[in-house]
């Protein structure tokens, strides 16, 4: 059971759009140059950005993850499979 923190109680929602103050986005980072070099790379990367497994009924769920919003998602996900640069 989650404390309230700075007066934002725990909740599903809270979490999801960042006001609980100690929630995290998980990212994780791939290096260009390894995309079509590493076997399975590229197959990682779009499972993790599925939404039946980082979406709202998505099994990371089951783990415990709370989805971002769909939007957010959404932006995750085109990143992701278009291989944008990270700005700096």
């Amino acid at each position: 059971k989650g404390s309230s923190i700075n007066n934002t109680a725990i909740s599903f929602e809270s979490i999801a759009n960042g006001d609980y103050p100690v929630s995290r986005p998980l990212y994780f980072y791939v290096k260009n140059a390894h995309r079509g070099v590493i076997d399975g790379l590229d197959g990682f990367i779009a499972e993790f950005v599925d939404e039946d497994t980082f979406g709202e009924e998505g099994y990371l769920t089951d783990k415990g993850l709370i989805p971002s919003p769909e939007d957010v998602r959404s932006g995750f996900a085109e990143d992701a499979l278009g291989a944008v640069k990270l700005a700096l």
